[in-house]
C-alpha cells in the first residue's frame, strides 16, 4: 500500500537547545489527516525550502543563511518506506538567502532563487541560477546565473534585486523569475545544459511600483497563472501567451479584508488540483484566503480561514485534495485543516505538529 510522506524544512540555526529540527519527516494519513513523526535529518543548516522529485524519489533542500556570501543547495535520496534520508551532494547557489527551488517540467534542471546581495555588497550576487541534474540525483555545479541589479544586470534598473520564486511554463519554454524588488515577473528562455540564461521574446512583465510579486503558480489548464504580491497584499490573474512567452495582468483581488489596518505581507499561493479554487497566506492577518476560480480563470473572493499560528509563510494542499496543512512559521507549528473538495472550505480539525519554526512543506506518495 502506497505511502505519504510529509517533508517539513525549518530554521534551525541559532535555535534554543532542543527546538531546532532540520527537516522532518512525517508520515501522512490521508484518511484522517494525522502526522506521525518518521524520520529526521538534523545534519544540515537552515533548510528553509523544500522540493521534492516523487518519481525519482529524491528531495532538494535550499540552505538559507543570510549571513553568509553564498549559500546552498543540498540533494537526498528518500527511502520508500520510512521517508529517512541519505545525503547524495550539495552546491553553491551563487548568491544569498536562497529562498525558492524550482524546477523544469523534465526534473532535469534545477533553479535556485536568491533574495538578497551578499552581506555589505561585497559580491552582486544572482537572483536566479540553473543546476543540472545527473541521473543519481546529484546536483552538477551551476551552469548558468542572472543577475537582476547591478553593472552585470541583465535589464538596466536601480532597483534592488529580490528574486522569490522561478516557475517553468507547461511546455517547458519559458521560465518565469518572480523578483519583489524589481515590481517584475522576468521571462527567460528555457536553458539547455550549458547555456547561458537568455531573456525571451516577452523579457518582462511590470506590476504597480511596491506590488512585491512573491509566487508564481499555473492553473491545470495550463493557460492562466496566478501570482501572490507579498507586499501590496493583492493576488493577480495573469494570461499566458505561450508564443510570446509573456504574462499578462487580467485581473487584481486584495487578500485581505478592506477594514483590515495593521501590517500584514503575502507568502504562499496554490490552485487546487481540479482548478476550481485558488489560495493565499497572509502573515499579519494570519490567514488563508480562498477565491473561487471561474472558467475565465478569473477568481471571485470566498473568504478567510484563521490559520490558527502566527506567521502562515507556506501551506500545502494534501495528495487526497482532503486536507491542508499550514505552517505557520513565528508560532503555532503546522495546522492541519479539512478541505470541502466541492466548497474549497477550510475546517480546523484540531491536529497540530509543534515545531518552533516550521517553513515549508511538500508531500511524497512511494
Amino acid at each position: 500500500m502506497p505511502k505519504t510522506f510529509a517533508f517539513v524544512g525549518n530554521l534551525n540555526r541559532n535555535a534554543l537547545p532542543g527546538q531546532g529540527k532540520g527537516i522532518s519527516v512525517y508520515q501522512f494519513d490521508t484518511e484522517t489527516g494525522d502526522l506521525a513523526l518518521a524520520s529526521e535529518y538534523l545534519a544540515i543548516d537552515n533548510p528553509g525550502y523544500l522540493a521534492i522529485d516523487e518519481q525519482r524519489k529524491r528531495l532538494y533542500a535550499a540552505v538559507e543563511i543570510p549571513e553568509w556570501n553564498e549559500n546552498l543547495v543540498a540533494a537526498f535520496d528518500i527511502d520508500p518506506e520510512n521517508g529517512a534520508l541519505s545525503y547524495i551532494n550539495m552546491q553553491s547557489t551563487l548568491g544569498n538567502t536562497t529562498c525558492h527551488l524550482g524546477f523544469d517540467q523534465t526534473g532535469e534542471k534545477i533553479f535556485a532563487s536568491n533574495y538578497t546581495v551578499a552581506p555589505l555588497g561585497e559580491r552582486p550576487g544572482n537572483a536566479i541560477v540553473a543546476f543540472a541534474i545527473r541521473n543519481d540525483g546529484a546536483i552538477d555545479p551551476a551552469f548558468a546565473a542572472a543577475c537582476h541589479e547591478g553593472p552585470n544586470a541583465i535589464l538596466p534598473t536601480k532597483k534592488r534585486q529580490h528574486g522569490h520564486c522561478a516557475v517553468a511554463s507547461p511546455d517547458n519554454r519559458t521560465l518565469f523569475v518572480c523578483d519583489l524588488g524589481l515590481d517584475q515577473i522576468l521571462a527567460y528562455e528555457m536553458p539547455k545544459h550549458g547555456e547561458k540564461l537568455k531573456l525571451a521574446a516577452t523579457p518582462f512583465t511590470q506590476f504597480p511600483e511596491g506590488a512585491g510579486p512573491r509566487h508564481l503558480t499555473f492553473h491545470p489548464n495550463g493557460k492562466i497563472a496566478y501570482v501572490i504580491n507579498e507586499l501590496n497584499c493583492t493576488v493577480s490573474v495573469l494570461d499566458y501567451d505561450a508564443e510570446k512567452a509573456s504574462l499578462t495582468i487580467l485581473q487584481t483581488l486584495p487578500t485581505i479584508p478592506d477594514d483590515f489596518t495593521e501590517t500584514n505581507t503575502c507568502a504562499e499561493i496554490a490552485v487546487s488540483a481540479d482548478g476550481r479554487f485558488l489560495y493565499g497566506s497572509n502573515r499579519g492577518h494570519h490567514s488563508i484566503v480562498t477565491y473561487s476560480i471561474e472558467d475565465s480563470g478569473k477568481i471571485s473572493l470566498v473568504g478567510w480561514t484563521p490559520s490558527q499560528g502566527i506567521g502562515p509563510r507556506n501551506f500545502i494542499i494534501d495528495p487526497s485534495g482532503k486536507f491542508m496543512l499550514v505552517s505557520n512559521q513565528k508560532g503555532g507549528g503546522i495546522a492541519v485543516f479539512r478541505r470541502d473538495i466541492e466548497t474549497g472550505a477550510l475546517e480546523d480539525t484540531g491536529k497540530r505538529v509543534d515545531l518552533p519554526t516550521p517553513m515549508r512543506i511538500v508531500f511524497g506518495t512511494f
